[in-house]
């Protein structure tokens, strides 16, 4: 993959597919947005232009820069002409391996050997979806955190067949785009984050079922402590400089006998109870009060936007 790309193909304009036209529009590409369905790709393209908006509203794009990113962004109701030309594909469907490997093999073949086949799967293997192909060397996970135009994360797995080089290429061209890039050297469903976010809900679940605390109060622990500190590092490395002049090894060595008597604690059930849902909307009404939906993600965006400048610059 070429440093440059001049078209990206979005297939699958979801939230997240939308939320990456957004991205790649606001960075100066043309960017074609494919659904099957043309009141599935004329909702996906009306959510993209109304995140560029967001983008303005927030102070990240001019008024000149959001005209710009809105004119870059089309709908294409045929594959084959959503993708031509296009350097990378970004498939963002449905977390189905059914849905994705019909979609893959199509891309396969309309596609050039160079073109990049990028999944957003939150959870898929790669691997699985490469069996479908012919140039299966260039593809690989791509997944981004919700919204993608905000949060700088990307995490990229790379399967059995993946090229080496076409991953160092697509790492450093994210990189080239403000992304973090992180790459895991083995596929596991979840990749990273999620996991990691499938660990603490559980137990943040467990606290509210079993009476602890309430839905607002485990939300405020969490943003109001960890979180803040989790902006900045990894649990690694705040646990490293919480074990003071010894670092890990005393923070192991001490505070590790803590965590062995919480861990056992801890719940360990993996389907959600049946009155998971219930307890947790709510508590979550409460929590919200009178804020909508779109309200709460406004104020979400305007403090992300605070963190990113205050952790990355401009």
């Amino acid at each position: 993959m070429k440093p440059k790309i001049e078209k990206i193909a979005i297939v699958g304009a979801g939230l997240i597919g939308s939320g990456w036209a957004a991205f790649y529009a606001s960075k100066g590409f043309a960017v074609s947005l494919h659904e099957a369905e043309e009141s599935l790709a004329q909702a996906g393209l009306e959510r993209t232009l109304g995140f560029l908006r967001s983008l303005c509203d927030l102070g990240l794009l001019t008024s000149e820069e959001h005209t710009r990113a809105a004119a870059l962004v089309t709908i294409a109701s045929d594959l084959a002409e959503a993708v031509a030309g296009a350097r990378l594909i970004q498939e963002s469907l449905p977390e189905r391996y059914d849905i994705k490997k019909d979609i893959f093999q199509q891309i396969d073949r309309f596609v050039s050997p160079e073109a990049v086949v990028a999944s957003s799967s939150s959870g898929l293997l790669i691997s699985e979806l490469q069996t479908v192909m012919e140039h299966p060397e260039r593809s690989l996970i791509a997944h981004p955190f919700n919204p993608p135009y905000l949060i700088p994360l990307v995490e990229l797995v790379p399967g059995k067949l993946t090229s080496p080089a076409i991953l160092d290429e697509t790492k450093s061209w994210f990189e080239s785009l403000g992304k973090v890039p992180v790459v895991l050297n083995k596929e596991v469903p979840g990749h990273i984050a999620n996991r990691l976010q499938a660990a603490v809900w559980r137990e943040a679940i467990s606290l509210v079922l079993s009476g602890v605390a309430s839905v607002a109060d485990v939300d405020k622990a969490m943003s109001a402590g960890p979180g803040l500190r989790w902006a900045l590092f990894g649990p690694h490395m705040i646990f490293h400089i919480g074990g003071g002049a010894g670092g890990m090894q005393h923070f192991t060595d001490h505070v590790g006998v803590t965590m062995e008597q919480m861990w056992k604690d801890m719940a360990s059930w993996t389907s959600l109870p049946p009155e998971t849902a219930a307890a947790l909307v709510s508590g979550l009404q409460a929590e919200a009060g009178h804020r909508s939906l779109s309200e709460l993600a406004m104020w979400r965006d305007e403090k992300l936007v605070l963190l990113l400048r205050a952790l990355y610059g401009d």
